[in-house]
Formats: C-alpha cells, structure tokens, sequence
C-alpha cells in the first residue's frame, strides 16, 4: 500500500439523494470543558395523568468549544438579520 503525499487531498462525496427537512426543538444544552452538546427532539404534552411534558430525543450534536461558537456568532447572526428585516417592513414608508 502507497502513502500518499502530505498535499494530496482526498475528496469524499456526499450522497446527492434528496434529504427532507426535520423540525425539531433544541430539548437540552450540556457543558464539559471539552465539547458542548445538544440535545435535539420533540417536546410533546402528556394527556395521562400526572400531566407533563415528554420529549423524544432525535439527535444528540457534540462541537468543540471553538465550533460552537462559531454556530453561537451565526445564530445570532442570522437572527439579528432577520429581526431587522422584519422591522423595516414593519414600518411605514414615509413621504416626501
């Protein structure tokens, strides 16, 4: 078997087949002083009594610190874009 060279890079395609959205709800953040993980699920209220709310857990994600900071400055981002265009269309033009 031949190494390959340090500057030789090696592609690996994704699968091109159709992926359909999931929503889902953020059920849970945890630290460590290595990662910070998220809990993604489904948040449901219980009809039985006693009454609650269950969750059914989807995915669990784990970043580095870096990364989620990184995700963290892109939310907020995102979000404060978005809260902006929302308010210039919220406003009435005026005239002049």
């Amino acid at each position: 078997m031949a190494k390959k060279k340090k500057e030789e890079i090696e592609e690996i395609k994704a699968p091109i087949s159709p992926i359909s959205p999931l929503f889902s709800n953020v059920v849970a953040v945890f630290s460590h002083p290595d990662t910070v993980m998220l809990d993604f699920g489904f948040l449901a209220p219980s009809y039985r009594k006693p009454y609650s709310v269950e969750d059914s857990q989807i995915a669990r994600i784990c970043l580095p610190w870096d990364s989620a900071e990184l995700l963290s400055e892109s939310l907020s981002d995102t979000i404060a874009a978005r809260k902006k265009e929302q308010e210039s269309k919220r406003r009435p033009k005026s005239k002049k």
